[in-house]
């Protein structure tokens, strides 16, 4: 009679049941942006931040501008602007309580990521906020990340979707942004039926 597996409980379970991870995925991380790394965050427009608050509740953010907008103080630090946005602080707001973070970054048609773990604080300093200003705007607060670690992800997952395949790329098809926000806030109908155009507005006023 066959039986269940036994759910691993440490990553020494995943060990024997998968196998040890290859020494070259192991070794390629490093606590410091080398060359190749810098030459990736000056082409990279998007990157996703994940943080958690004090009790380890997690939220992962998008955050993006043309490439450049990430700034490497040196080999150990890099600085995120902080936009106007919804002005719930998620991210932020879990910075402040634990400052664990960690990075996903992309380069729209490259298979290959970045990804970047360490420890954040928030900077308001103008001559900084001044360096990673957008479209006429300084950021309104930079993100500042001490690196941890610092490694290139391989591309399977970005393959199996085809995530950059453009005769897959299409529109998510329902209900407009609008009508879903207004449903999901019960909001009276005549206030419902502007908000398309009021989110229309913001997108443009970037």
């Amino acid at each position: 009679m066959s039986t269940q597996p036994t759910v691993p409980s440490t990553t020494e379970d995943l060990a024997v049941r998968f196998g040890a991870p290859h020494e070259l995925a192991v070794e390629h991380k490093l606590p410091y942006i080398d060359e190749a790394a810098e030459r990736f965050l000056a082409q990279c427009p998007f990157v996703i931040v994940s943080t958690a608050d004090a009790e380890g509740r997690c939220d992962a953010s998008p955050k993006g501008d043309p490439p450049g907008f990430i700034h490497v103080g040196d080999k150990h630090t890099l600085y995120l602007p902080d936009r106007a946005g919804n002005r719930m602080f998620q991210s932020i707001g879990n910075i402040l309580a634990n400052p664990h973070v960690g990075l996903l970054f992309l380069i729209p048609g490259e298979e290959w990521t970045m990804r970047v773990n360490g420890r954040a604080s928030i900077v308001d300093d103008p001559p900084l906020l001044e360096k990673l200003s957008a479209r006429g705007r300084p950021a309104q607060m930079a993100i500042k990340v001490e690196i941890e670690e610092c490694y290139f992800h391989c591309p399977k997952s970005f393959k199996r979707a085809e995530l950059w395949n453009t005769e897959r790329f299409h529109k998510y098809q329902g209900k407009s942004w609008g009508k879903v926000l207004a449903e999901r806030t019960q909001m009276a109908k005549e206030e419902a039926e502007q908000l398309d155009t009021m989110i229309e507005q913001s997108v443009k006023d970037l």
